[in-house]
Parts: C-alpha cells; sequence; structure tokens
C-alpha cells in the first residue's frame, strides 16, 4: 500500500503531493520527513550557541538535510516527499550510481551483525561522495561524546561500588587503585584524548587503540559486552517499546524508566508551567513562502485560547524515550452524510470557550467541523481531529516548543488545503 501512495505522490501536483505527506505523516516512508524537517528548522532558529545543546539530545537531525540547499529545503517543505525521494534528490545532484543509493536506503536489519554491516558500508559511501557534511560531522562527534559521558555515569556507578567494596574488604586503598588502573581510569583517559584531539587521524588511531586496549585486557568480557549491548540492550529497548502501554506495565516502573533515562541523558528538568510553555509556543517565528500566515494565526489562536492541549511527558508517559510530540487525538468521525462526536470533553470546552450550551456547541460542531476542528487519517479514514503537543520542560525546551509548533503548523496547513478540496467537492 505504501508503494502505491508513492507513486501517487510522484504523480501528484504540489498540493496534492503536500496533503499525501502530511497526512500520511505517521507511516515510515513520511515521517522521518516531517520529523527531519521540524528538527532541523527548530535547530537553524536557535542562536548558534544554543544548537550544540540541542544537538546532543534530539535523535530527528537527520544528515540529509544539511546537504540541502535552501531552495531544496523549500521544496521538502512545499512537497513533503517520502524520505528516500530525498536520498535520490542529493544521490542524483552527487552522480552516486543507483546500487549504492539502494544501500543507502536499505533498511536496517534487526540482525545485530548484518545491522553492523550494512552500517559500514553506509558509511563508506558517505564518505565516498562527501555525504556527511562538517557541521553534521560535528554534531555526531558532540552526540558521541555525550554518549560517553552518559555511559560514564553507569560506569561510575558500578566501579565505585565495586571499588567501596573492595576497600572495605581489604582496608588497603593500593588494591581499589590498582583495579581503577586496570581499566576506568586508562579506558576514560583514552576516550577524553580522542575526543578533544582535532586532528582527525590521531583521534582515529586512539579510537582503535581503545578497542585494542579492552580486546587485550579481557577477551571475554569484550565477547560478553558486545552480546549485551549488541543483542541484549536492543531486545531490552524494544520490550520496554512493545509493552509500554500494556496494562502488565505498571506506572511505577514507566516512571522510574523516564526518571532514569532523563539523569543519564544529562537532561536538567525544571516543573511544568503550562502557562510559560504556551508563551513558548506562541511566541515561535516562522518565516516562510510556503506556510500561509492563515495557518500560524491558527495555531496562535488554538495555542491562546486552550484549544491545543499541552502535556507533561513526565505524566502522559506515551513513550519511553521521547521528550516532546505532537499527536492528533479524533473528536469527530464521519458517518455517511453524518457526523458522531466521540470527545465530548473537547466539546464541554469548546462550548465554554464560545459562551453556549454543549448542545448548541454540538451542533455548530457538526454543521462546519473544519472551522474547530482539524482533519487527518485514522485506520484509513478521514477524521475530525485536535492538535495535542508534549514537551519536557528542560534546557532545550525552546528547540521542542520550536519543532512541534512547526509540525504542527504544517498540519494547519494541510487543514485549509482539505477544507478547501471537500468545499469544492461538496458545491459540485
Amino acid at each position: 500500500m505504501l508503494d502505491e501512495i508513492c507513486k501517487i505522490w510522484e504523480s501528484s501536483k504540489e498540493e496534492e503531493r503536500f496533503l499525501i505527506g502530511r497526512l500520511y505523516w505517521m507511516t515510515p516512508i513520511f515521517r522521518p520527513t516531517v520529523e527531519g524537517l521540524s528538527a532541523y528548522k527548530a535547530y537553524k532558529s536557535l542562536p548558534r550557541d544554543e544548537r550544540v545543546e540541542y544537538a546532543k539530545f534530539s535523535s530527528n537531525l537527520y544528515d540529509l538535510f544539511f546537504l540541502l540547499s535552501p531552495e531544496q529545503v523549500d521544496f521538502v517543505e512545499r512537497n513533503l516527499p517520502p524520505y528516500y525521494s530525498i536520498l535520490r534528490m542529493i544521490g542524483d545532484d552527487r552522480k552516486i550510481p543507483e546500487d549504492e543509493i539502494r544501500i543507502l536506503t536499505e533498511k536496517t536489519p534487526k540482525n545485530p551483525l548484518k545491522s553492523m554491516k550494512i552500517r559500514k558500508e553506509k558509511e563508506k559511501i558517505a564518505e565516498r561522495y562527501g555525504l556527511i557534511p562538517e557541521e553534521y560531522r560535528s554534531i555526531l562527534k558532540i552526540q558521541k561524546e555525550d554518549d560517553w559521558k552518559s555511559f560514564r555515569k553507569i560506569m561510575i556507578l558500578f566501579y565505585g561500588a565495586t571499588t567501596l567494596e573492595l576497600y572495605l574488604s581489604t582496608s588497603n586503598p593500593t588494591v581499589p587503585f590498582l583495579y581503577l588502573s586496570t581499566f576506568l581510569l586508562p579506558y576514560n583517559l583514552l576516550r577524553y584524548l580522542s575526543f578533544k584531539i582535532s586532528d582527525k587521524r590521531v583521534a582515529n588511531f586512539i579510537d582503535k587503540l581503545t578497542t585494542v586496549y579492552i580486546a587485550a585486557r579481557s577477551p571475554p568480557s569484550v565477547a560478553i559486552s558486545l552480546a549485551e549491548y549488541s543483542f541484549g540492550a536492543p531486545l531490552i529497548a524494544k520490550g520496554i517499546e512493545k509493552y509500554w502501554s500494556s496494562d502488565y506495565f505498571p506506572n511505577f516502573l514507566r516512571e522510574t524508566i523516564y526518571s532514569i533515562q532523563a539523569f543519564i541523558s544529562g537532561l536538567k528538568t525544571r516543573n511544568f508551567d503550562e502557562k510559560e510553555m504556551r508563551e513558548l509556543l506562541y511566541n515561535i517565528k516562522i518565516e516562510s513562502s510556503s506556510i500561509p500566515q492563515s495557518s500560524i494565526d491558527r495555531f496562535k489562536e488554538e495555542i491562546d485560547n486552550e484549544l491545543i492541549e499541552l502535556e507533561d511527558p513526565r505524566k502522559a508517559l506515551l513513550h519511553p524515550f521521547s521528550i516532546s510530540w505532537l499527536r492528533r487525538k479524533v473528536v469527530a468521525i464521519p458517518e455517511g452524510r453524518n457526523i458522531r462526536i466521540i470527545d465530548r470533553q473537547f466539546i464541554r470546552k469548546l462550548a465554554e470557550k464560545e459562551g453556549t450550551f454543549e448542545k448548541e456547541m454540538e451542533g455548530r460542531v457538526i454543521r462546519n467541523p473544519t472551522k474547530y476542528l482539524g482533519l487527518d487519517l485514522w485506520r484509513g479514514k478521514l477524521v475530525y481531529t485536535r492538535d495535542i503537543i508534549g514537551i519536557l520542560p528542560c534546557q532545550i525546551e525552546n528547540a521542542l516548543a520550536y519543532k512541534e509548533g512547526y509540525t504542527a503548523v504544517l498540519g494547519k496547513k494541510s487543514d485549509e488545503l482539505m477544507d478547501g478540496k471537500m468545499e469544492i467537492v461538496n458545491d459540485n
């Protein structure tokens, strides 16, 4: 089905392409485009000294967007192409052979060993054709260093407890020092040097030296660690994601996992203040010739009137590893010529804002649903929705607000286009 949707996208005009990309924004072929574009726009909206901090924590800053010219970014914004189409566009510019394009667009296998092989092939192609710009390369280095710092927290806890146990059992400070000297201190020193040395060749040599040192120190430990991180960790992560919303997954465990993740990552969280968060979202500045001002105005109006609901990710706990999101909740479902309301709580909120009775408000929504609601796909069916935005209050909340606000504005543009097309159909 997704292949058919891509074919329809390719044969459509610009507005229709945008609608297809936006309506299917949660599918694997369009989601990276919408998420990547919104993260890139958020990154570029920040002052230069704040971009690094956002880059450390963002999982949606994709390298492809850093290769696009401003005109190409505008094209993506106007058309919302399938993600692989962006890669093909870059491949055409750089004369990358079709067989190598196929490797780059190949999905990462679930098997960790095959995954490593594919990743290495992709890295070689990326280096050969200069697909990793310097700005993005610096982001990768920052993320790698930040991952090391996060991993270091775990090592400190483990080795700290072991060292204390050794000291208490021997009462000799030399023993724990020698223990730390066999791995923890040399390993962290080498990692520190690899990040601080600017010469790439020297840094790569130190990385290889670190790997050799770890392997020579304890081959069985390396084998166990490889199994843990290559097989065990991904399985645990997938298991958490799969059962996260299950009734058998206790809420206190969700909160614990989320809190530990935030601590390890280095996110400095604070109390959720809905008023401040609304101000952040209201004040984002979107300057684009392809986004109508009316879409931005409607977004601001709904933020101001509290029709867009805000969530604290620590309370909503929708996903174990997400610090911000935009989601759309179904309010009404078309049934033939009628519309069935399924979210009466939102109708009551609308009635309060409009200063009328709930029954009267329900009638208004049924007569003119697009005046109050957005349009989206749900289980393959067009439905009327409202927006919910989740943002973790932390040091990168400005960027998170821009990212999710920008994604919401793309939705408002889609709503306007769909409303216009429905009016034409109804008139005919």
